[in-house]
């Protein structure tokens, strides 16, 4: 992690208090997050207590522009978004920075260094935002102790993993046109899991950090919205994005999830 942000634990208390107090202040600070429901498995019923519940969990502050971790640094920690959102960018051989991934809230990341013990990407920050930092060592003794923590990892490794071909397959078979398409439903979809709207969204990443990531140009992403929102499929203002016929959208773009 890196030096210049703060690190706060989710509960004062939990700083100076007993081995038992990461059960309080994970409850607590998790009660109150409004994507509980898309992160990890959720606590026990009252009065019982879950291997998760005993794995201490800090919070981080990221303004915009922030890193998370850095290509390179050691892998230690699992992340989950709060609130805000993220990228993940590496940097290529020739010193191009290639975008792989945006992360929203509830989402986990910082799996892809697991298999080296060194992260391969930087996670910065697109907005002011907030991580939860799981230390991955007590995150794997609650896996291994609750099938609930093991299934949600699992299911979240090949969940990333399905994404990864997806996009693949998407930037390798497809027109511009309809990979930006395909990009806006993806993310219509994945915003109103989380409870936000699914119609009216704010674009946080550049249109250039969009080609990054379809394998465009931003002059591309650019004359893409703008003919989408020629045919009456969305409105586009700056970053302000309306789908307005998402059903219209997502059966002229036929390679949609």
């Amino acid at each position: 992690m890196t030096g210049d942000i703060p690190v706060h634990t989710t509960d004062t208390a939990a700083r100076t208090a007993s081995s038992t107090a990461p059960t309080a202040a994970n409850r607590s600070a998790c009660a109150t997050c409004l994507v509980r429901h898309v992160c990890l498995p959720s606590w026990s019923e009252p009065g019982t207590q879950t291997p998760m519940e005993r794995t201490p969990i800090a919070r981080r502050r990221l303004r915009k522009g922030q890193a998370v971790f850095r290509e390179g640094e050691r892998c230690e920690y699992i992340y989950a978004l709060r609130f805000g959102s993220l990228k993940s960018v590496a940097c290529l051989r020739d010193g191009r920075e290639q975008v792989m991934s945006f992360h929203l809230p509830g989402e986990l990341f910082g799996f892809d260094g697991l298999a080296t013990g060194r992260q391969p990407t930087t996670v910065s920050a697109l907005e002011d935002a907030e991580v939860c930092v799981l230390p991955y060592a007590q995150l794997s003794e609650a896996a291994g102790a609750s099938q609930s923590v093991l299934h949600h990892l699992t299911s979240t490794l090949c969940a990333e993993l399905v994404n990864e071909r997806r996009v693949a397959a998407l930037i390798a078979s497809t027109r511009s046109e309809e990979r930006v398409a395909t990009f806006l439903l993806n993310l219509s979809q994945r915003l109103r899991e989380r409870g936000y709207s699914a119609r009216e969204f704010q674009l946080r990443m550049t249109r250039e950090e969009i080609g990054s990531y379809l394998g465009a140009t931003l002059e591309t992403v650019s004359r893409c919205l703008s003919s989408l929102s020629r045919q009456g499929f969305v409105n586009v203002h700056r970053r302000r994005i309306e789908i307005v016929d998402p059903d219209g959208l997502r059966t002229h773009y036929a390679t949609q999830d």
